[in-house]
C-alpha cells in the first residue's frame, strides 16, 4: 500500500522566531505565510497570542489572507491563552503541556495527576467556543510512554483532532522515534504530529523515522530555525520525500528556495555552501571521474535536476579535475586545447594547490586560455 505523504506543519512564524536574536516583521511574517501557502504547506503555527496585542493583531492579519493552509496559534493549557488566541480570531488552537516528570515537577510544581484534569477544563472551554483543538505533549521524549499514551488517548476522548510529540531536546535516534510512534499511534484514530528538535543533528532523520512509522503531520521550519540547533528543516524533509519517498508533485521546491533566501536575508543566517537540497555549491563538480560521468549522464552522480530545486549544474578546474573535464570547460569557453596543453594546465594546477591554499582556481584556467588564444594569434 502506497503511503500517504505529509502533512506539513510549518513554525518558522511560531518555534522559528524563537531562535535567538531573530525577529519577523508584521510584512515578513505575511510575505512567509503567503509563500508557505504557495509552496504546499498545510498548517501555518503564526504564533503565541498569550504575548500580547502584537500577535494577536498579526494573527489576525494572517486569518484575513484566506489561505488554503490553516492558520494555527499555539498556547500553554491555561484557559487565559485559549481567549487571546480567540481574540486574535484563530480557531485552530494548539494547547501545550509539559509531560516528562522533570517538566511537570521542576518547570510546572505540579504532578501528573494534574494534566488530565486541566485538559478536560480547558478542551471543554475552548470547544464550547468553537475551537478547533490540537493536544502536544511537550518534552514527549522524556516522558513515561505509558502515561503518554494515556494523555493521547484522553485528548482524542475529550475532541483534539490531533496529537503532537515533541522531541524538545532533540534527543531520539530514527530507531526510538520508530518503536515510540508505532506504539502511540497504535489505537488512535487522529493524525499524530511529530515536532522534532536538531541537537544532535538527528531532526531530518527523526522526521522520516516519525513518518515511516505513522506520525501523519510533521513539524518543520524554514532553514531549520529555532530553539537551540533548531527544529527539523523543511527543505531537507521535503526534499527526502521528493526525492527518495515518491515525490510530492504538488510541492514548489523554487519558491521555497526563494523562500529562504529571503528568510537568510531577513535574518542574517547565511545559508552554508553545502547544504543539503539548496546549498550554493551542491552541484558543482571537480573530480574528472564525476565530470565525465555526469556528462555522458547527469544521473550517474546527481539524483535529481538541479533545476527542480532551483539549482544549477557547474564544473569547476581543479587539483582532482582530469582531461575530459578541462577539455569540456575549455570547449564551453570557445578554446581549443590540445592533450598536450591540458596535462600541461594540470601538472601546474596541481603543483600549484599541493603548495598553496587558497588558489582561484577558475581565474588560473581563465588566464591559461587567454594565454594560449594569445600565443595562438603570434
Amino acid at each position: 500500500m502506497q503511503k500517504l505523504k505529509p502533512i506539513f506543519l510549518d513554525t518558522t512564524l511560531r518555534d522559528g522566531e524563537q531562535t535567538p536574536g531573530i525577529y519577523f516583521t508584521n510584512a515578513e511574517k505575511i510575505h512567509i505565510a503567503r509563500e508557505l501557502d504557495r509552496i504546499g504547506v498545510s498548517i501555518i503555527e503564526a504564533g503565541i497570542p498569550s504575548m500580547g496585542e502584537e500577535k494577536q493583531t498579526i494573527l489576525k492579519a494572517l486569518k484575513g489572507l484566506n489561505l488554503k493552509a490553516e492558520i494555527l496559534s499555539w498556547n500553554q493549557i491555561l484557559i487565559k491563552d485559549v481567549i487571546a488566541s480567540l481574540q486574535a480570531e484563530v480557531t485552530a488552537i494548539h494547547l501545550s503541556a509539559p509531560t516528562s516528570d522533570i517538566m511537570i515537577e521542576k518547570k510546572m510544581d505540579k504532578k501528573r495527576s494534574w494534566i488530565i484534569p486541566q485538559m478536560e477544563k480547558v478542551f471543554s472551554f475552548a470547544i464550547k467556543e468553537g475551537a478547533t483543538l490540537s493536544f502536544g505533549a511537550e518534552d514527549a521524549s522524556r516522558t513515561d510512554p505509558v502515561f503518554l499514551k494515556q494523555m493521547f488517548v484522553a485528548a482524542e476522548q475529550l475532541g483534539a483532532q490531533r496529537v503532537r510529540f515533541a522531541d524538545t531536546l532533540g534527543i531520539m535516534t530514527p530507531a526510538q522515534v520508530a518503536e515510540r510512534i508505532t506504539y502511540l499511534s497504535d489505537g488512535l484514530h487522529i493524525p499524530v504530529d511529530f515536532h522534532g528538535h536538531n541537537d544532535f543533528g538527528l531532526a531530518t532523520a527523526n522526521a522520516l523515522s516519525a513518518w515511516e512509522s505513522g506520525a501523519a503531520v510533521l513539524s518543520c521550519s524554514v532553514l531549520g530555525l529555532g530553539e537551540r540547533a533548531g527544529n527539523t528543516s523543511l527543505e531537507e524533509f521535503a526534499g527526502v520525500i521528493h526525492c527518495l519517498k515518491g515525490g510530492i508533485p504538488d510541492f514548489d521546491f523554487v519558491v521555497l528556495k526563494e523562500l529562504c533566501l529571503s528568510v537568510s536575508s531577513w535574518t542574517g543566517i547565511s545559508i552554508p555552501e553545502r547544504k543539503p537540497i539548496f546549498g550554493e555549491k551542491i552541484f558543482t563538480h571537480e573530480s574528472g571521474i564525476h565530470v565525465d560521468g555526469i556528462l555522458k549522464e547527469p544521473s550517474t552522480y546527481e539524483l535529481f535536476s538541479p533545476e527542480v530545486m532551483g539549482g544549477q549544474r557547474a564544473f569547476i578546474p581543479g587539483k582532482h579535475s582530469g582531461r575530459k573535464s578541462i577539455r569540456h570547460l575549455a570547449d564551453d569557453k570557445g578554446y581549443d586545447l590540445s592533450n598536450d596543453q591540458i596535462d600541461e594546465f594540470l601538472k601546474d594546477i596541481r603543483q600549484r594547490m599541493a603548495q598553496t591554499r587558497g588558489i582561484d582556481a577558475i581565474k588560473l584556467f581563465e588566464n591559461y586560455l587567454l594565454f594560449h588564444a594569445t600565443m595562438k594569434q603570434l
